[in-house]
């Protein structure tokens, strides 16, 4: 589609008419296989596949890369050819192959977790990356962090007349609490979303309360959370919560949001969920029985790792990523680190001379716990901060864009829109936007009204910017099949124009101003 831009009105024409004789085919097939012997269109029920799920139909929903839409490098800007897509997706499984390592050593909480063995394995790799580079003053920069929620193991079933069935997609919401070493166990009642209403007239007291969220738009928030049904449960004196996810399939989720729960709150598949729910439907008395043993561990470590690539001028440009995940985090967020190495080499390969400012690469541990070493920065480097022009957060930048089809979940060829965030001047604004707009960066209609991720902890010390995608983040369908090699290579390019416009002003063409006045620094 991207490429019909340069065709000539005749061929685009051309192309219309063509396509304008043929019959859509289903999904997986080609033209002539989607039509019938008498080369009518098959049945309108018959033109796709509507309940595919995950993780059973990866096979008929993840695509190679070739297959997806890629936006070409425009014309002028040749300077960003260095970047290549594949190439910096070919490093996600190094990264992700340190989160597999903690699964496979038996870990139920598994992933590159904040002041673990596998935190550390990942902050060697980086510093290793960033020698490699050519970057200076690399160094490992160790942290202390508040104690660390910790859910060491964790086992449920479900008991529907004489038939105990284990529920393998459970997973315990951060901050949640467990059950003290015990076993317990409660009657099941389903109610719905989870709503006032279909809490009405419901005896919640002592119960096992299944409740039904959507992801909005992702698994870190949903719709239990910000609606209340979670914490409404909690509050009506249930035995424990599940959050049944609404995501097709057995995906496991790990939201993030349990703070404030005074019984056990986890959240369960979809599939799981379905089948405790039908129990419920047939008329058998179902009880569910949990186990979790869950911990805060205090004393732990975590560490930022550095490198600079020093500029003409003493001011800074600031890349950072977070690299700490549950479960793979191909997108969260590997993707994202793989993304401040490439802008490392590109600059790395420049002379002194054409680095206006000092870039100072940084990547962060401890975001999906109490952001240690983001928070270290802005509380202990104010004068490096004052010095900053501008501050790029690396964060999640590609998901493959996913529909609803049915009963199931349909994949495309494209990459999916981005959340987005400019602190700064409208000057920064529009430079941000236009960069996006010129390589293909789909993102929301509006932007963030104060940014997520790693940047809110450090945005107002700094003008700055980020997009981030996020659909499968917090969930162990977050794997590199679903990040797409050209959503990566269109944002590294769109923020490798943003630095270089950038560079172009003075900090005072970029920060905000305050009411009118002098820029907010």
């Amino acid at each position: 589609m991207i490429a019909m831009k340069n065709f000539s009105v005749a061929a685009m024409t051309l192309v219309l008419a063509l396509a304008a004789c043929l019959c859509r085919p289903s999904f997986g097939q080609t033209q002539s296989e989607g039509l019938t012997k008498d080369k009518s269109p098959p049945p309108a029920t018959k033109l796709y596949e509507n309940d595919l799920r995950l993780p059973d139909d990866a096979g008929k929903l993840f695509l190679p890369d070739d297959a997806y839409l890629r936006w070409p490098l425009p014309p002028g800007e040749e300077a960003y050819g260095d970047v290549d897509g594949l190439k910096m997706k070919q490093q996600i499984p190094e990264i992700t192959a340190i989160s597999r390592k903690s699964r496979d050593d038996g870990n139920q909480f598994w992933g590159r977790i904040a002041g673990t063995l596998y935190d550390r394995m990942i902050q060697d790799w980086v510093a290793q990356q960033f020698r490699e580079i050519g970057l200076e003053q690399v160094r490992r920069q160790e942290i202390d962090m508040s104690p660390l929620w910790y859910p060491n193991s964790w086992e449920a079933s479900f008991v529907a007349g004489d038939t105990a069935t284990p529920l393998k997609t459970v997973f315990p919401i951060t901050d949640t609490v467990g059950t003290a070493g015990n076993t317990i166990e409660a009657q099941a009642i389903w109610l719905g979303l989870g709503t006032p209403a279909d809490f009405r007239d419901r005896d919640v007291h002592g119960k096992a309360v299944l409740v039904y969220s959507n992801p909005t738009p992702g698994g870190r928030d949903h719709f239990a959370r910000w609606s209340g049904s979670m914490m409404r449960a909690n509050k009506a004196g249930a035995t424990m919560v599940l959050i049944v996810m609404d995501i097709p399939g057995n995906v496991t989720t790990e939201p993030e949001a349990g703070a404030g729960t005074t019984v056990p709150t986890l959240t369960i598949s979809m599939k799981e969920g379905t089948a405790i729910r039908e129990a419920i439907e047939a008329g058998k008395d179902v009880t569910l029985r949990l186990r979790a043993d869950i911990e805060r561990k205090p004393g732990l470590k975590t560490a930022n790792v550095w490198g600079v690539l020093p500029g003409m001028a003493d001011e800074n440009v600031l890349i950072m990523a977070h690299t700490d995940a549950m479960f793979d985090g191909a997108l969260d967020n590997a993707s994202g680190i793989v993304m401040l190495l490439q802008i490392a080499r590109h600059y790395a390969a420049l002379p002194k001379q054409l680095r206006r400012r000092t870039m100072t690469f940084v990547t962060t541990p401890d975001h999906h716990h109490g952001a240690s070493g983001i928070k270290w920065i802005n509380q202990n480097m104010r004068d490096f901060l004052g010095r900053t022009a501008l501050i790029v957060n690396c964060e999640h930048p590609s998901q493959t864009q996913t529909y609803r089809l049915g009963s199931g979940l349909m994949t495309s060829t494209e990459t999916s829109a981005r959340r987005w965030f400019v602190g700064g001047s409208e000057a920064l604004r529009r430079l941000v936007l236009s960069s996006m707009k010129e390589f293909g960066v789909a993102v929301y209609a509006r932007p963030e009204g104060r940014p997520g991720g790693e940047l809110q902890h450090v945005y107002t010390s700094a003008p700055s910017f980020h997009v981030i995608d996020h659909i499968f983040y917090h969930s162990d369908a977050d794997t590199v099949d679903l990040v797409p090699a050209w959503g990566i290579e269109a944002v590294t390019r769109a923020y490798l124009k943003i630095i270089d416009g950038a560079n172009k002003m003075e900090i005072s063409e970029l920060a905000a101003p305050r009411n009118g006045g002098e820029p907010l620094r």
